[in-house]
Formats: C-alpha cells, sequence, structure tokens
C-alpha cells in the first residue's frame, strides 16, 4: 500500500512483520510481538521487490502507528525508540515541530552541532525539545534561544563545542584526512603496500586534508626529504594497456600515500612550530608567517569539470576566489597547541 511519496508498506507473512520501504529500499520494520518499530540495519541498501509481498490494509498499518496514518518521513521516524534514532532524525523532527526556531540557520546549525556531537543523542533531543518548549511559552527571542542551546551543550557535553578552532580528530578518520601516526617498514620492496608497513593505530590523529594544506604544508613541505630510503620505495600500480604498471612514487603525496618523516625532522617541525606561535604572539614577520596568509586548499583550486559554464564565468568564478587567510594569531595557535601536545606524545610513545 502506498502510504506517501514513494513509501509503500507491504507485510512479510512468515514472519508476521510489516515492511516500509521508499523507493523499493527497505527503511523500517514493525513487530507486532514487541508492537514496536525499529530501522532496517542497512536502511537504504537492501531492496525488495514490492509486488512479491501483500498490502498492509489501512486498518492495520493504524494499528502499528498507534491510530496516527503517516503522512510524511517525520511522521515514521518519531515511531522508532528514541535510542535508535540518529542525529539526522531528531533534526527533521524539530524541524518539523519547532519552525519558529529550527528556521533561524543559527539555531538550526547550533541544535545540529549539539545533537552530532553528543555521546548520548537522545539527551540532547529531550533537552532541545524541553528548551523550545519553554522559549516558545515564555517567547524568549531568538538570540536568547541561541544562548541557551551554547549554554545547555556544554552543560551536557563538558567542552565548548561551538569555539571557532581547527579540527583534530584522535584515532583515524577514514574520510578527507591526513592520518599522524607512526609506522615501521618490514619489507622494503613496496614502503606504500598495506602489507608492508606495520602501523601503530594506539597512537594515531587525523586532520582534515585542507586544513593540512592550508596549516601545516610550509612546515611539511619544508622537511620532506624525498631521498629518505622509505620514500624512495613508495610504489604506486596501475593498470595500463592490458597489464599492470608501477612506478615509485616522488615528492609529498596526497592521496592514500605514506608521507615518511624522521624522528629528527619532527622534532625540527615541532621547534619550528613553537618559534612560529611565538611570532604570531609577538606579531612578528617571518617565513612561516607570510606562507601561513596564503589561502592554499580547495579555495584555491581551479574550477574543473564545469558544466554548462561559459568560459568567461569559469574565469570570474577562479578570479573572486580568496588568495588571503584571515585565521585569527589565536585561532592558529590555539590549533598548534593541541598539534604539539598529540605529536609530542605519538614521538614518546615508542620509548
Amino acid at each position: 500500500m502506498n502510504i506517501f511519496d514513494d513509501y509503500e508498506a507491504v507485510k512479510f507473512p512468515e514472519e508476521n512483520l510489516i515492511f516500509v520501504t521508499h523507493s523499493g529500499y527497505l527503511y523500517f520494520i514493525y513487530d507486532p510481538k514487541v508492537n514496536g518499530w525499529h530501522r532496517h540495519k542497512n536502511a537504504g541498501n537492501d531492496s525488495i521487490t514490492i509486488g512479491n509481498y501483500p498490502d498492509v490494509s489501512k486498518e492495520e498499518l493504524l494499528i502499528a502507528t498507534n491510530g496516527i496514518f503517516p503522512q510524511k518521513e517525520t511522521d515514521l521516524l518519531r515511531l522508532l525508540p528514541l535510542s535508535e534514532m540518529e542525529a539526522y532524525d531528531m533534526e527533521h523532527i524539530l524541524e518539523d515541530d519547532y519552525p519558529e526556531f529550527m528556521s533561524d540557520k543559527s539555531i538550526n546549525y547550533a541544535a545540529s552541532d549539539f545533537l552530532y556531537e553528543s555521546v548520548i543523542g537522545y539527551k540532547s533531543y529531550l533537552a532541545l525539545r524541553n528548551l523550545f518548549d519553554k522559549a516558545s511559552e515564555d517567547r524568549i527571542s531568538n538570540e536568547h534561544v541561541l544562548d541557551q542551546i551554547v549554554k545547555t551543550s556544554y552543560e551536557y557535553i563538558g567542552r565548548d563545542i561551538f569555539k571557532k578552532e581547527i579540527g583534530i580528530i584522535d584515532g583515524h578518520d577514514p574520510s578527507s584526512y591526513f592520518w599522524f601516526m607512526l609506522v615501521r617498514l618490514i619489507d622494503d620492496s613496496d614502503s606504500n603496500g598495506i602489507d608492508c608497513v606495520a602501523e601503530m593505530d594506539s597512537v594515531v590523529f587525523s586532520i582534515e586534508e585542507d586544513d593540512v594544506d592550508q596549516y601545516l604544508t610550509p612546515f611539511l613541505y619544508k622537511y620532506f626529504d624525498e631521498k629518505l630510503f622509505e620514500n624512495t620505495r613508495r610504489v604506486n600500480s596501475y593498470w595500463e594497456e592490458g597489464s599492470n604498471q608501477s612506478q615509485y612514487l616522488q615528492g609529498f603525496e596526497w592521496y592514500i600515500t605514506h608521507n615518511y618523516y624522521t624522528f629528527d625532522s619532527m622534532k625540527k617541525i615541532i621547534n619550528d612550530i613553537r618559534e612560529t606561535m611565538d611570532a604570531l604572539r609577538t606579531g612578528r614577520e617571518t617565513y612561516y608567517t607570510r606562507e601561513l596568509r596564503k589561502k592554499r586548499g580547495s579555495a584555491t583550486n581551479k574550477l574543473v569539470y564545469a558544466k554548462n559554464l561559459t568560459p568567461e564565468q569559469i574565469r570570474e568564478y577562479n578570479d573572486n576566489r580568496p588568495t588571503v587567510d584571515d585565521t585569527e594569531a589565536e585561532v592558529l595557535i590555539d590549533f598548534y597547541e593541541r598539534f604539539i601536545y598529540r605529536m609530542d606524545h605519538v614521538l614518546k610513545s615508542l620509548k
């Protein structure tokens, strides 16, 4: 039975379950034995042929949904246990229930950050609902509501998640992040091979590639030694002309490749960063402070793969991209302090 849009409800008689699909993919399951809903573990990835399942009647669906016929996605999300909800589920429900607050971008972003940063998300969700209810009842201004979200988030999370800072993540982040860790080459035939390098996963931290580009490459490039044995043995394998080809990589690499540094070179980097922090505090100009004002990363990439744009539009796009970085000295110093703290720990972990 079609519920709304591309959402369908069908029965799974063998297990006495109700399936709710979206565009043919299984999302929600109702089990009458426990009178409860849950999200399919592989929601959005497992498709089913709806025509092979009998329809659910409106009466059956109303029993499963506590008498409220679903008319939109959030009606289905509300059926889930709070502990099963993801941050984006809660965010959508808040947008549905409190448009007077969540339509304000500042409040929306703050509430979203609060939910996504929370260890126990549904507790933060309930705190936001209580905050919004009280604000609506007392006719509190949006500016005051925003202040209350910041205060409440600190009480629940224990740190200022809205503090402006350059991010560092402890552990491996698998997306567009650089990993800083100790490694040991155990097979010098390929210092880039997954079976040739032992990684010390217990002490690793990650920094997003744009932040590495903007704030660390002046130091990393200066001390990268492409003649270091480990850096000369990085093999790049690729398919060309019907056969496997390979070549040794040269220079500092950006994608899924180890860049090796010695302990001594990392100590020099740390020393240079400390001196740069002092220059930033006192307003002195150095090679590094000049380099840090140059805008790098995605903000300076040329517009590629442009579709339906004239050469003039592409030229205008690129001409208007920022060329100067205006990150405050305090933010840079804070980042470098946290970077050095972690790097010191990494370097000491083998002693």
